[in-house]
This record gives structure tokens, sequence and C-alpha cells, in this order.
């Protein structure tokens, strides 16, 4: 069957080509190219008078609407990429196209993006762009009227003889080749499922088998791609690091969600761009310079108001293109660096407040050491004196263990259903004598509620409320304890009429070894620990502090617990 085929065809192709190479070489190669070449440039003309009377592309292929068939016109900005089509608008690039190369020569050529045989005709204008027409030559029916006498004389001898000797085989032939075309078709539309049935031929189905299992693993590598793909996609934007990935000309290629959110990255804006136009920061960008020019990385620490980043940029060589790239990752430190400030102020903190009890205990001490006393009572003087500065550092010591045990985080044993009013009734037994040495009054108004929560650091938290009050109370003065219930949370209360606290002391009174009046707190042995101890507490058991206060009226502190 064959060779029957084969033996068919070539006769027919053979008297078809005689018969139309004589007559299409004697008419059409004289006429067609050159009225064609001539219609190409008269519309080249016509369309850039029109873009040059209007300056917008749009509307220049909006006047020539109606024969986009017949004509294609096309504007390539400098870079070579297309910015309107009166058909469609292809992505590549067209700079290396011929007409483009040596604007004002004719091309022609086989187009990609139509299918078709065009020829092309283009001209650089004022701004650098470039306006192109073309004409399809399947189009130029007009210039066939010389040739389509003779075409139908022999046209008709040669149907008339195909005609005889395909009705009989072609039908039977095309078929396959019909239903191979259109598998093919389909699997270029990415339909990989469909599958060929087998023929009666066994050249067919060699066709059909091997176009069968094309599809199949095509099908497989694409499920299987798309499956790796959005697990990697999953990773990527559920990683706890920032990834960027630029290519060898330093533009984006890659980036995870992590960095989207940090530099507002869009992808429909940014995604191709250079580097400079998504990363702001100097020392980044001469990082990114230099991996480029000279393949060195860079670790640095980058900054974005109150968090703190560390970066790394690194040259990759080889990348999954084959090529040079270059590789940022983000990691969120601000953390590590908030706890790194937090050990070295409070090393110094607490070496300051330590020094000045040590410095008296020691003076005090050498001065008996050396009886240089001048009479007992001095001596006792001193060694009361050396009493209370131990006292104070022990205190100090207690808190500063407390404080460390809280922000450590809080044990989660011996948490048991908590009355505070019964918190209250003892904290406020211990403090009765205190009071009393200022003449301060402590007025409670309370009710019975119950948290869950660690006993002794509920005493922890409200002795160091009232203690607070009595401290930076005022002599004859009054402390107000109140506990109460609402729909949703157990509020206490503790306030005084004492000195007060300043708005711009306000937002710093719950940091270690703050103090708002340190002359008094000196004077009164405060270790400046006791507020930071009660939010730590209240953040353990998930409470909200509120404080309200005035220079010389006096503070209102309000824990609240949830129920």
């Amino acid at each position: 069957m064959k060779k029957k085929i084969v033996l068919h065809y070539a006769a027919i192709v053979l008297f078809s080509l005689i018969l139309f190479i004589l007559g299409a070489v004697f008419l059409v190669q004289s006429n067609l190219q050159n009225v064609t070449e001539l219609n190409l440039r008269n519309y080249l003309e016509l369309v850039d008078a029109a873009y040059t009377r209007t300056s917008d592309e749009a509307a220049v292929i909006d006047e020539y609407a109606g024969i986009e068939d017949y004509l294609r016109i096309t504007f390539i900005d400098v870079e070579g990429n297309v910015t309107a089509d009166s058909i469609v608008v292809p992505e590549d690039n067209h700079l290396t196209r011929p007409e483009i190369v040596e604007p004002g020569t004719v091309a022609i050529r086989h187009s990609d993006t139509l299918g078709k045989r065009m020829m092309y005709l283009a001209e650089t204008l004022a701004d650098g762009s470039y306006l192109r027409v073309a004409i399809p030559l399947s189009s130029v029916a007009p210039f066939f009227n010389n040739f389509l006498f003779l075409s139908i004389l022999v046209g008709c001898v040669i149907v008339v003889v195909a005609v005889f000797f395909l009705s009989i085989s072609a039908e039977r032939t095309i078929l396959p080749l019909k239903e191979t075309v259109g598998a093919l078709r389909s699997i270029v539309e990415g339909h990989y499922a469909e599958r060929l049935p087998l023929e009666n031929t066994e050249e067919s189905n060699q066709l059909i088998n091997e176009i069968n299992e094309i599809a199949h693993l095509l099908s497989e590598n694409i499920r299987s791609l798309g499956n790796e793909k959005r697990k990697l996609d999953f990773i990527l934007d559920h990683m706890d690091q920032g990834l960027c990935i630029l290519d060898t000309f330093g533009r984006v290629v890659l980036v995870n969600r992590f960095v989207k959110n940090l530099l507002g990255f869009n992808d429909q804006e940014n995604k191709g761009r250079n580097y400079l136009f998504l990363f702001r920061d100097k020392t980044i960008q001469l990082a990114i310079h230099d991996a480029l020019e000279k393949g060195i990385g860079m670790n640095g620490t980058y900054a974005d108001g109150d968090r703190y980043y560390s970066v790394t940029v690194i040259k990759n060589p080889d990348d999954f293109n084959g090529t040079e790239s270059v590789l940022l990752i983000y990691t969120d430190i601000t953390q590590a660096k908030t706890l790194e400030i937090l050990k070295r102020d409070f090393f110094v903190n607490a070496s300051h407040e330590l020094k000045s009890p040590l410095t008296s205990i020691i003076g005090a001490s050498e001065l008996i050491a050396a009886d240089m006393t001048k009479s007992p009572e001095e001596t006792r003087d001193l060694a009361a004196r050396i009493i209370q500065e131990a006292r104070r550092m022990n205190n100090l010591v207690n808190d500063m263990l407390d404080l460390s045990k809280y922000e450590q985080g809080m044990e989660t044993n011996n948490i048991i259903a908590v009355d505070l009013a019964d918190v209250i009734k003892e904290a406020g037994s211990v403090f009765a004598s205190v009071a009393a040495e200022r003449n301060i009054r402590i007025l409670f108004q309370i009710v019975s509620a119950t948290v869950r929560a660690n006993y002794e650091d509920m005493i922890q938290l409200v002795r160091n409320l009232i203690d607070n009050s009595i401290k930076y109370g005022v002599e004859n003065g009054h402390v107000w304890v109140a506990l109460r219930k609402t729909t949703d949370a157990i509020e206490l209360e503790v306030a005084d009429d004492g000195i007060g606290i300043s708005k711009a002391d306000q937002a710093r009174v719950f940091e270690r070894f703050y103090r708002v009046d340190k002359a008094r707190s000196k004077k009164i042995g405060g270790t400046g620990l006791g507020l930071a101890i009660v939010k730590h507490i209240c953040l353990a058991y998930q409470g909200k502090i509120t404080l309200e206060s005035e220079l010389g009226k006096g503070t209102k502190m309000i824990i609240s617990f949830p129920l």
C-alpha cells in the first residue's frame, strides 16, 4: 500500500508541478512580489501618517480594524518588545527580526505567531521605536487575476486526474492522518489523556503507538512536575526565612511570601525587574552588585523599623537554568537581637544596682575593722547600715531571681483555683505595719473571685502592687485595693494618692530597674524590679495591665484576668 500511494502521489505531484511551475514562473514571479511590495510601502506611509497625526497606537490600529485579515500593523519599542498589534501581541523579542535589523527592507518569512508566510516592512520612528506592517502572501488574491485564467485551465486537468486517482485511496489514507493531527493538536493544548485508536495498517499503528506513548509520558511528567511545584511553592511560602533569587542580569526571578510581605513585593509589577527596584538598602544593593560582578558573598544585618534580619547574599555559578544567579536569604533575628539587648542592659543595670550597697557595706566594714569609730553608738550605726544595705542587696537578688524565672516562662505545676480575695487579705496583713509607720490607711473593697494560677505567683503580684503604692504614697495618705468581677474578666485595682507618674515615664515604669524618683527609691530601698515582675506574671496568665496616673494626684493600677 505504501508503494502504491507513493507512486500515485509522485505521478500526480510531478504532473501538477510541471504545469504549475511553467505558469507561476512566467506570471507570478515577475509581478507578485513587486506589486505586493509597492502595496506594502503605500500602507506603511499611510499608517505612519496616521500615527504622526494621533500619536496613539490603539487609535491607529482601530482605524484599520476592518482589514486586519489583509494588513497586520505592529508597534515595537526600542527594546524589541511588541507594545501593540492589530491581530495578536506576541511575547518574544523582535529586535532580531530581519525587517527590524534593516528597516526599510522588505522581508518575506514565515510568521510563527500566525502560522503564515508574510511580507514584512518596517521603519524607525522618531523616538527610536519601530512601526511594522505586514501582508500575508495568501491574501494577495488580486495579484492572481492573470494567473487564475491559466491556473483554471491547468487546474481542471489536474483536478480531473487527481480526483480519479485519489478518490479511491485518499479517504482511507488521510483519515488516520487527520486523527493523528487532531491528537497532536490536543497534546499541544494540554490534553494528554486522549488516545488514538489503532488502524489496520502497520505503518499507521507504529505512528499511533508512538503518539499514545508520548502522550502518556507527557501526562505523567506534567502531573509529577505540577505536584512537585505545588510542594515547592508551599514550602517556600511557609518558610520562616525569606528567599529571593536573581538571574545573572540582576533581575528578580523568584521570591517567597516572607520577602513579599517584608518588602511589599508585587509579582505583576516587580517580577523580572532589576533588583534596584526591590531592594532599597544601599548595603544590600552593594552586596548584590559585588556578588554579580565579583562573585563575593556577604553576611550582614538589615533593620526594618523595630525588626532585625540577618541577610546572606550568595553567588550561585550554576542555578536551575544552567546559568549564574544570586541567592538572598533573610532570617528574622529580632528575638535574638532583643534578647541580646536585654541581657546587656540587665548586666549593666544589675552591676550598677549592686555596686552602691556593696560600696556602703565595704566602707562601713573597713571603718569598723580599722577601729576608726569614735563611739559605740557610731559602731552600732555602721553595723545597722551594713544590715540595711545587705537586706537591700538580698531583696534585689531575690527580685532578680524571681524576674528571671518569670521571663524564662512560668512553671505549669501547682496550678490551683486561687481566690484573689484571700491573697489580698494575706498581702494586706503583711504590709499593715509598714503602712502604719507612714500613717497610710489601706482600704479594701473586694469580692470573692477565683482564678486558675500558682498561689505564690498571685501573692507576688499583689504584694508588689501594694508595696509599690505604699512606697510612692504620701504620709497620712491612702491605698485603695479593689477586686471585682465583670461579665468577661476579674479586675484587681490598686490605687494610691501619692506622687504620681508623669506621661513621659508611664511607658517605661514596667522596665527593669527603672525608677520614676531615683532619690526616693534609694531612700525607701526599692529595687526597681517590682513592676517588671508584675508585668511578666500578667503576661503568663494572659492578663492585661492598665495604668492611670497624674503627677501629684496618685497612681491607679488595674490588672484584668480573663474569665
